[in-house]
């Protein structure tokens, strides 16, 4: 027996008749959705059952008809996991009208880069000036060269008046936390969200804030009772069971939410009532807050701790027809009007996971606070490749590449970086640029721009027998263009059969394989190492030996009859990005070639000749020069050195 948020895969059947049933939520607006599956083994038989509840209910008047949008899926004759979650991701996105922005750029958290910085003469400074400084020292190591930046404010004072409730200039520049910041998180000179957010933009960046939630300031209660839950400042609620209704016993947030969270309480034994965002002044207010941020510039903004503020389980809503679910949804539905279409809002709802707000924020956190990563974490959003830049972008929280393990080495920041990219929507960036070393720094420019094709790659061994975090991730481009991940999460060097992984090439996806074709050959590039590692027919088992703490990221692309191109050292998805466009003429025996280059970056390109011989190569207003990498195989490498940034014709006569 087994119960989940939101949505459920049973696969079920022989290994040669293998079935798929996919159930799940499929609109959301006014219910949480829930699935339970349960297995009959004496009757043989499976019961499926799908719900949309919520705590309180939906208030239906005498003699009212009531038809809510509320819709499930359920598919019972899929036989691919792979596939038939992609499909309900699709159709999720479709019917709950999901156009989703995309983190295609980096977000450097100021309290991560402040709190944990160890630079003694920098302490502190997740404030104004803070965000301003850091956004031009991001400039001064010419990472904009690559993508934007954005800083990521976080105001968040803990005391019994904070800003939270009224997110004005005026409160944020009175408040502040002494873990990171000195002075308030308004500071001189720029006092205002316009004053900090127009100077990030000028520079290039995009400004990012942070609320949270319904969490309660007294000034605020005080001065605005009628704002509040049940109209009364001081609603005494007692964490009731249902708070944690579904919930797994065994995740790791159920302990702390058990008692009564600590985030409303203020000093008070019982957890107090926080803001009703059904209630019309409470609203008006709302929208004076986000049209002072809109017009500041502000992008995107974090919401801390929504399940513990703002999950209202015992109602108290001014608006009575109000469901806990729709009150919830419409704290960020508020913000998503008011800043735009465009803005990046980011959920932390790490107990109860619900896909409510999907449609409106742009990304969800699946961890707790944290600037390093694990495999747990890793396999958290892998298994959810079919939803991440589908309909969410998952958030692992802050990351610090100067502190991945292994620290010796470069392997450890490489797989933070490759696993980020892969298996996440987003990386927030938990240190200083100026923190991260040259190499560290060109190496984060391979994994930008951020995935934003909408699709994930997939965890091809994660349905394998005692498998618990996948080590095989691929993502295919198309057909005959594969670009496959290993991930060895092991660190100790004496377990050489850890580091061993293995992948079937022809074998179907059902069994943990790339279902390539077995007739045929593919050729292989390791992107981090530049290493040609071969040409391998589609029927054998492909192996590798990491080294600890390794993810490999390998370009897959079928033998062609003519020559093509089968990476770049650009970016890690190698070619997928930055070639716009090639062609093979056979007429003139060229390979013509459009790439997006950085000026005086060094571009290097590889090339299977597939036994034609180069004869001459045709590069507009750049230098370049040309090697042989395996004679054997026909392998050349191309290195163009571009006087600009852009795109750049290219030509390879044979």
């Amino acid at each position: 027996r087994i119960s989940s948020f939101n949505n459920l895969m049973i696969r079920f059947g022989r290994a040669d008749s293998i079935s798929v049933a996919v159930a799940g939520g499929l609109t959301y607006n006014e219910f949480e959705k829930f699935v339970m599956a349960q297995l009959n083994s004496r009757k043989n038989r499976l019961y499926i059952k799908l719900l949309a509840e919520d705590h309180i209910g939906k208030l239906i008047d005498p003699g009212k008809t009531y038809l809510p949008d509320e819709r499930f899926y359920l598919c019972l004759n899929d036989v691919n996991p792979f596939e038939a979650l992609e499909k309900y991701g699709q159709l999720l996105k479709t019917a709950q009208r999901i156009n989703l922005n995309y983190y295609d750029f980096p977000t450097e958290c100021l309290w991560y880069a402040t709190v944990y910085n160890p630079q003694e003469e920098r302490k502190n400074f997740n404030n104004t000036k803070g965000a301003v400084e850091e956004m031009e020292v991001a400039s001064r190591t010419g990472f904009l060269k690559y993508a934007p930046v954005a800083i990521r404010l976080v105001p968040d004072a803990y005391g019994h008046n904070n800003q939270q409730g009224w997110w004005d200039d005026e409160h944020w520049a009175k408040y502040y936390d002494e873990a990171s910041s000195d002075v308030p998180n308004y500071t001189e000179p720029y006092l205002t969200s316009r004053s900090w957010g127009e100077k990030i933009r000028e520079m290039g960046g995009l400004p990012f804030t942070y609320f949270q939630s319904g969490r309660r300031s007294e000034d605020f209660v005080k001065e605005h009772p009628e704002y509040m839950l049940f109209n009364d400042p001081y609603h005494e609620i007692n964490m009731a069971d249902r708070f944690l209704k579904h919930l797994a016993r065994r995740f790791e947030y159920y302990e702390i939410y058990r008692g009564h969270w600590w985030a409303n309480r203020q000093g008070h034994d019982m957890m107090l009532a926080g803001y009703d965002f059904t209630d019309p002044g409470f609203i008006k207010h709302m929208n004076s807050v986000y049209d002072n941020l809109r017009e500041a510039g502000i992008k995107g903004i974090m919401y801390d701790y929504p399940e513990g503020t703002a999950w209202s389980f015992e109602g108290g809503f001014e608006d009575r027809y109000a469901t806990t679910a729709w009150a919830y949804r419409n704290m960020f539905k508020l913000a998503y009007e008011g800043l735009g279409s465009d803005c990046y809002l980011n959920e932390r709802n790490l107990l109860r996971g619900s896909d409510i707000s999907l449609g409106l924020v742009a990304s969800q956190r699946v961890w707790g606070d944290t600037d390093q990563i694990t495999p747990e974490m890793i396999t958290r959003c892998g298994l959810r490749w079919y939803k991440n830049r589908t309909v969410v972008n998952y958030d692992m929280d802050s990351k610090d590449p100067t502190i991945a393990k292994p620290v010796e080495n470069n392997d450890g920041s490489r797989a933070m970086f490759t696993m980020s990219y892969i298996t996440s929507g987003r990386f927030l960036l938990g240190c200083s640029f100026d923190q991260l070393t040259d190499q560290q720094l060109y190496d984060f420019s391979r994994i930008f721009p951020f995935n934003n094709k909408g699709r994930s790659a997939r965890p091809l061994d994660a349905f394998n027998d005692g498998v618990t975090n996948p080590r095989i991730y691929d993502f295919m481009v198309n057909n005959n263009w594969h670009q496959l991940c290993f991930y060895n999460a092991n660190l100790e060097r004496n377990l050489h059969d850890l580091n061993i992984i293995s992948v079937d090439l022809g074998k179907s996806l059902n069994l943990g394989g790339m279902q390539l074709d077995k007739e045929k050959y593919y050729y292989m590039y390791d992107f981090w190492n530049d290493h040609f590692v071969g040409k391998f027919r589609g029927d054998i088992i492909f192996s590798q030996e990491l080294r600890p703490g390794e993810a490999r990221m390998m370009s897959v692309h079928t033998r062609e009859n003519n020559p093509q191109i089968i990476s770049t050292n650009r970016h890690i998805m190698q070619g997928f990005l930055d070639i716009s466009e090639q062609k093979w003429m056979e007429s003139e025996r060229t390979l013509k070639a459009t790439s997006e280059v950085i000026e005086n970056e060094a571009y290097h390109i590889v090339v299977a000749t597939n036994n034609y011989t180069l004869k001459n190569c045709k590069v507009k207003r750049a230098e370049y020069s040309w090697k042989t990498i395996d004679k054997e195989n026909g392998i050349i490498g191309l290195t163009i050195i571009p006087d600009h940034t852009g795109s750049l014709e290219w030509e390879l006569l044979f």
